[in-house]
């Protein structure tokens, strides 16, 4: 019922009965008697009151109309509107706080747990048009837009609060981490790394840039914030405050003091010589030791190649995705599918790959490509589809950008357009993927190997999800429990302390024989499941000692555990 059609007529003292009353409410059509009328009114004005989303109303408005115009504008939003990528309408999403109603200006207040929507502007267009069909004429209508505070991305619900024990307070409240890698040295990585950060901040996200890359440092060489001092934080010893320059926060290894005694630390510092356990602890020591704040996606600028830098990320962290930055060349675009295969391993996502220097275009509008098309056979041999390879131009203005110390898609020179453009696109595109995942919806791109079909008790085979199994240790039993779960329900696996010790760490094949070793069972007495379960969980390859346990476990990463034993190894 559109409140233009309601006539309310001064004066109007008729009262109504409780059978009508109730028969109205129960309809949820407007309150026709005035305030304080009758007791049943009371009860369901308090009803009202107390059922999100909440309307404030005007106090020139009648009940009669309150009650149209709430059930118009919130009705007509959760039949009408639906987020164009979760497929949901905002109120059952929770995004929709409360409608307020002050001097004819009708505000919807949107609460979302992030604004790096690629769609959010179009989201907000259309809750005005809605709602401006729903209001008489003379009133306006405001959309207020806001983000909560982040809460960090965890696959398995579970393991939230072990997750955030893991990260630290400095890691407590960023959402997402994304880590941008190449298999080869000098592609352009950092320079995709940095510009893909200032966009997504520029779709209104809070973003964080961590240059991992410790042996040789861009950060301090492509960006040159006005302050760039590192300062420490009130959050604890030894913590201190990212550089925040133009909305982004950065830290790098390059702003650090060189008097902090870390080999290569400072603007000018000299090479980074150290070996890689060094390396890893230097790493966890940039990202856990800074104050992040609240951040809804941390960009990771990763060192080339996949050594213990890399897997010390992997492990500290679970990476809700990443970006793959190579060159058209044959040579990079075989280590970089390494890469892929790397991330892959570990359940990480490659969510976009970026061709960099892939043309050129000449004054006749021809487009060259003087370092042939390789990542067409990647992306065959990947089942990327077209859209998730970006290519970016050999471009002069992308130079001159790096060499003057503003991002381009910080300067954003007019010239520059057709480069804007592609870092746009993948910016949206990495937002897409995000936001899929934190509200646990299947990415679109799901990691080959991150799901396993096993049969259980003869039936039809299932798909497990490797991202949410569970290991316990049964200290009593001298066994570990793995739990593994799919959409028809969950599995469970009794695994003992023999057999877990006598599997190679990384391909889970046995390393010896005993005749008296235990078999591995199954709660769903599969033999199939057994045979799979001893394939996805990594074992020890040392030989098993008088005493195992008792035992204790770390998670590391999405999928992976470690094991200490009572034998100290």
């Amino acid at each position: 019922m559109s409140i233009s059609n309601i006539v309310v007529r001064r004066g109007c003292r008729k009262a109504c009965s409780s059978a009508l009353m109730r028969q109205r409410l129960s309809r949820a059509t407007a309150i026709i008697a005035p305030p304080n009328h009758h007791p049943d009114l009371t009860m369901c004005r308090r009803q009202l009151t107390n059922s999100p989303p909440s309307i404030v109303v005007d106090r020139s408005l009648s009940p009669r109309q309150a009650a149209a115009l709430e059930e118009s504008i919130l009705k007509e939003l959760q039949q009408s509107l639906q987020d164009t990528i979760l497929k949901t309408d905002i109120r059952t999403l929770g995004w929709l706080k409360n409608v307020t109603i002050n001097n004819k200006v009708v505000k919807v207040v949107l609460r979302l747990p992030t604004l790096l929507h690629p769609h959010l502007k179009e989201l907000e267009s259309d809750i005005q048009r809605i709602v401006s069909q729903k209001v008489p004429p003379g009133f306006t209508v405001q959309v207020d837009t806001s983000a909560t505070q982040p809460i960090p991305f965890v696959r398995n619900i579970q393991e939230h609060t072990e997750l955030i024990s893991n990260l630290g307070p400095g890691l407590s409240n960023v959402s997402h981490f994304l880590a941008v890698y190449s298999c080869k040295g000098g592609v352009g990585k950092s320079t995709v790394a940095v510009n893909l950060a200032y966009e997504l901040a520029r779709m209104g996200g809070r973003v964080g840039l961590l240059d991992v890359d410790i042996y040789g440092p861009s950060l301090p060489i492509l960006v040159h914030p006005d302050h760039p001092e590192v300062h420490q934080s009130s959050l604890g010893p030894g913590m201190v405050k990212p550089i925040t320059h133009q909305g982004v926060k950065l830290m790098s290894l390059g702003y650090v003091s060189p008097n902090s005694g870390v080999p290569g630390s400072g603007p000018d510092g000299g090479a980074a010589v150290m070996r890689g356990p060094m390396a890893g602890r230097v790493v966890t020591q940039l990202l856990k030791g800074t104050d992040w704040g609240d951040l809804d996606v941390l960009v990771l600028d990763m060192p080339p190649g996949t050594g213990d830098v890399h897997l010390a990320i992997c492990q500290e962290l679970q990476l809700s995705g990443a970006v793959s930055v190579t060159t058209p060349s044959k040579l990079a675009a075989t280590d970089a599918r390494k890469g892929i295969e790397m991330f892959t391993s570990l359940g990480v996502h490659t969510l976009a790959a970026v061709e960099n220097m892939a043309y050129f275009e000449c004054d006749g509008g021809g487009k060259h490509y003087p370092f042939g098309e390789g990542i067409k056979k990647l992306a065959e041999d990947e089942e990327f589809s077209k859209t998730d390879i970006f290519q970016l131009p050999i471009s002069t203005h992308t130079n001159q950008a790096n060499d003057g110390g503003t991002p381009l898609c910080l300067a954003r020179p007019t010239e520059a357009s057709m480069e804007l453009s592609v870092f746009e696109m993948l910016a949206k595109k990495v937002a897409h993927e995000l936001l899929l995942l934190q509200h646990g919806r299947a990415s679109s791109k799901e990691a080959p190997g991150s799901k396993v079909s096993m049969s259980i008790g003869g039936n039809v085979s299932e798909h497990f999800d490797i991202g949410s199994i569970q290991v316990s240790v049964d200290n009593t039993s001298e066994s570990f429990l793995v739990r593994l779960f799919s959409e028809k329900g969950a599995t469970q696996i009794k695994v003992t302390g023999k057999e877990l010790r006598q599997r190679h760490p990384k391909t889970g094949d046995k390393l010896e024989v005993d005749s008296d070793e235990e078999e591995v069972t199954s709660s769903s007495e599969s033999t199939g499941t057994a045979a799979r379960a001893k394939e996805m969980v990594q074992y020890h390859s040392a030989k098993p000692r008088a005493k195992l346990f008792p035992a204790k476990i770390t998670k590391k990463g999405r999928y992976g555990y470690s094991v200490e034993w009572a034998d100290g190894a």
